[in-house]
């Protein structure tokens, strides 16, 4: 028996250093990764599909975007089955109570609104632990684990939340990993299809435990390692004899990159530059740079060149708050390097005596005046 695994696709999510085109664009491939997943489901003729919570971003999202998911998993053609997670939980204000979805939601979608034991067909079961609200204070797989007789078919978990072997802390809503892998061991589950991590992850030592990850990434690569992923899951069980494949496909197709760089002078913008042109599918990317180091008014004028020339090229590009230490500082070769004369070389001369000010501002807008009059020249290289 084989079927896909995903998760936390969060349709509605908005990122804020997106742009309108760039936030239209991400918007548009997070859906189009939906239909991705449809199309993957007949290639590996996937019986079904379990999508381990978080389907919407909460319980806010236009009509638009309900009717257009409901769409595309009706396309699918095969059982799908949504698990209501801490983002869109199945309580009276959620989606899945709302008249939108109720109209629109196609006969093969099936929401795992109750707790408990949900057949697929014979012989294939799914055990469920749905969020009926954002704050369960319980270990809601335990609960549903502690509930389970032995049995000859194949059984399928189906959480979201954190792990305790991952997550510190002493949340009681944190996922118990012995327990999950007790169950497992002892062969009252088959495999557990958890969500909430949006890198796809194995957890513990079984295989059968997994986070699938979103299936569009949500967050830079420092946080997100292997985001846009969905696990086609293959469950053999013939007497005592069990066995599983977890096998993940890539649907996404954005990423959130981080690059690092200390700059010291033009040539360190120019290893930059280059860096930045390495960069494949740039229209799909988005840069978060994190900048460190001391440059002249000269260099600063060709660095934000250069970032003027990426953001027209990426989809986005962010510099962090809080993680970058780049100074301008202005230099006599400032000045040198403008080559004018007359009214214009004593205004640079002004700028340049502020630009050392103990007033803060007045330093930062001399400095920014003075790289102004640099790209106005264009003595920047």
């Amino acid at each position: 028996m084989t079927f896909l695994h995903t998760a936390d696709w969060q349709l509605g999510m908005t990122r804020r250093h997106l742009d309108a085109d760039a936030a239209h664009a991400y918007t548009a491939a997070r859906h189009e990764a939906v239909e991705r997943i449809g199309t993957l489901a007949a290639e590996v003729d996937a019986e079904f599909v379990v999508v381990s919570g978080d389907v919407f971003e909460d319980h806010r999202v236009s009509s638009k975007i309900i009717r257009r998911t409901l769409d595309a998993l009706g396309a699918y053609g095969i059982p799908v089955y949504l698990l209501p997670g801490n983002h869109d939980p199945f309580d009276a204000a959620g989606i899945y109570r709302s008249r939108t979805f109720a109209q629109a939601c196609p006969d093969n979608v099936t929401v795992l609104s109750g707790a408990g034991v949900h057949q697929v067909r014979a012989g294939v079961e799914l055990i469920a632990a749905p969020w009926s609200h954002k704050q369960p204070g319980t270990d809601l797989v335990a609960a549903q684990v502690a509930r389970l007789a032995p049995a000859d078919a194949i059984r399928v978990m189906v959480g979201h939340g954190g792990v305790d072997a991952l997550t510190p802390g002493g949340d009681e809503a944190l996922i118990g990993l012995a327990a999950v892998e007790a169950a497992v061991d002892g062969g009252l589950l088959d495999y557990v299809a958890l969500g909430d991590r949006h890198s796809v992850t194995s957890v513990g030592t079984t295989g059968r435990v997994w986070y699938p990850g979103a299936h569009e990434v949500t967050n830079f690569d420092h946080i997100e390692q292997e985001p846009g992923h969905v696990l086609a899951v293959t469950l053999r069980r013939s007497g005592s004899s069990r066995d599983v494949d977890v096998v993940p496909h890539r649907v996404g197709q954005w990423s959130f990159q981080t690059v690092s760089a200390d700059i010291a002078g033009l040539a360190d913008i120019e290893a930059l530059r280059r860096r930045l042109d390495d960069i494949d599918d740039k229209p799909r990317v988005v840069l978060g740079l994190r900048l460190v180091g001391s440059v002249s008014v000269t260099e600063g004028a060709a660095l934000d060149e250069l970032l003027e020339e990426a953001a027209d090229r990426f989809a986005s590009v962010t510099r962090p708050d809080g993680a970058e230490d780049l100074v301008v500082v202005a230099d006599d070769g400032d000045l040198a390097d403008l080559g004018v004369g007359g009214y214009v070389r004593e205004a640079a001369e002004e700028l340049f005596d502020r630009s050392g000010s103990t007033d803060l501002d007045e330093a930062r807008n001399a400095r920014d005046a003075l790289a102004l009059l640099h790209r106005l020249t264009g003595r920047i290289r």
